[in-house]
């Protein structure tokens, strides 16, 4: 498909979606920061392990 050079035909195109049962201006979703967070934790445990696994190591000389 084309690009639109005119607004009309921008406007025929988005007259073609309705009819055809689609939207073209979808609502945007609220990103959820739940991702972000859970991953965060994880990095932040592994660290942890590697650093108190590295002291075990240099401790047990």
């Amino acid at each position: 498909m084309k690009q639109p050079e005119t607004i009309e035909d921008e406007l025929e195109i988005i007259a073609a979606a309705l009819e055809a049962g689609i939207d073209p201006f979808p609502p945007i979703k609220e990103s959820k920061p739940w991702a972000k967070i859970t991953l965060g934790w994880f990095m932040i445990v592994i660290m942890l392990s590697w650093a108190s696994q590295l002291l075990t190591r240099s401790l047990d000389l």
